[in-house]
């Protein structure tokens, strides 16, 4: 396969999990055809392992992002980090989960200020660098 079809296929099955994941924000697990009893402890192991691979993928990726310079990967975790965390505070707002929205804003926060600071030191060296126009 070529790096298009690569490309193409990481962005269907990615748009696919998202898709999954708004069914699941918008009506819950309990659609599966999962045991009563067995739903609410399976929930949270499967809310443990998507922090698991979600936070792992912001380590790997982000520790990258930093070593390369790079604005666009630093901009893509950003925009992730929103995605999740404002869909889960107003999840958790909706159910009055009050604690969680906490915990949400403050992860956003933990996250978000190294993101942006990152993003600003490397959009003022690009300005640094950038080469006066005749």
């Amino acid at each position: 396969m070529n790096p298009k079809q690569l490309l193409t296929w990481l962005s269907v099955v990615s748009t696919i999990l998202v898709l999954f994941g708004i069914v699941y924000a918008l009506f819950g697990l309990a659609i599966l055809p999962v045991d009563r009893e067995i739903l609410s402890p399976w929930e949270g192991s499967i809310y443990g392992a998507l922090m698991m691979g979600w936070g792992t993928t912001l380590l790997c990726v982000g520790r990258l992002a930093f070593r390369r310079n790079d604005l666009a990967l630093m901009k893509a975790l950003l925009y992730g980090l929103i995605a999740w965390l404002v869909v889960e505070a107003a999840i958790s707002l909706y159910f009055r989960v009050w604690f969680n929205v906490g915990v949400d804003l403050a992860v956003l926060a933990l996250f978000s200020v190294p993101l942006l600071k990152g993003i600003q030191l490397i959009k003022k060296q690009s300005l640094l660098f950038e080469k006066p126009h005749d």
